[in-house]
């Protein structure tokens, strides 16, 4: 056999034995992409499911907080006057404590704590176009708890809240000032992470509240 044909054949062992290699390193490749992709798939679609998490109940101050994942219904659990206070509360603060850097954050929370329906009502309450032109002057919320009465706790719990609520200037000058008697029809639902109280306000009427004399 002539010295050619074995280098002949021995290219060709060499480059099947090249090619052998990148394709397993090619199907190596492949198999990786596959196995990160799902794994960033499982990742995503964990991270828009919401969880259901164990909650501790600090009873003096009604604070609600998430321990870790593990699984636990609370829809159907009692909640303490304290806790449905310290929701309650904790909304009426995001409406009426605001100043300019914080207001379209803390009305965008209130869509974990709220029905659509709610949702419409409140915005309607709090008068949005009027709160405007309130927070173009730098003004800032003030709100202050006056009273605090669960009147039906089944099927669903109803709640009614007097407080006041100002507006106040850079100067500390009082813009204007409200006296409001708001009243929340409540759900209780699961309990999760972005809402450790487990609670979501399905009506929200509003009036203002006139003292007599």
């Amino acid at each position: 056999m002539s010295q050619s044909t074995d280098d002949f054949i021995r290219s060709s062992g060499n480059l099947a034995y090249v090619n052998t290699w990148l394709k397993l390193i090619g199907l190596v490749l492949l198999l990786s992409n596959i196995v990160l992709g799902g794994v960033l798939l499982a990742r995503i679609i964990e991270g828009r499911t919401e969880r259901v998490v164990p909650i501790v109940i600090n009873n003096s101050t009604g604070d609600a907080v998430p321990v870790d994942y593990a699984v636990v219904d609370a829809a159907g659990e009692q909640r303490s006057p304290v806790e449905v206070r310290k929701f309650s509360q904790d909304l009426l603060e995001d409406l009426y404590t605001y100043n300019r850097f914080t207001v379209r954050t803390k009305l965008e929370s209130l869509i974990q704590w709220t029905t659509p329906e709610a949702l419409i009502q409140v915005k309607d309450a709090i008068n949005l176009a009027h709160r405007s032109e309130i927070i173009a002057r730098n003004a800032q919320g003030v709100f202050e708890l006056s009273n605090f009465l669960i009147t039906e706790s089944q099927p669903l719990l109803k709640v009614q809240m007097h407080f006041r609520a100002k507006a106040l200037a850079q100067t500390g000058e009082v813009l204007e000032e409200g006296q409001f008697l708001a009243v929340l029809v409540i759900r209780p639902v699961k309990r999760s992470r972005r809402n450790p109280h487990g609670l979501i306000v399905i009506e929200y009427h509003q009036s203002v509240f006139k003292e007599k004399s």
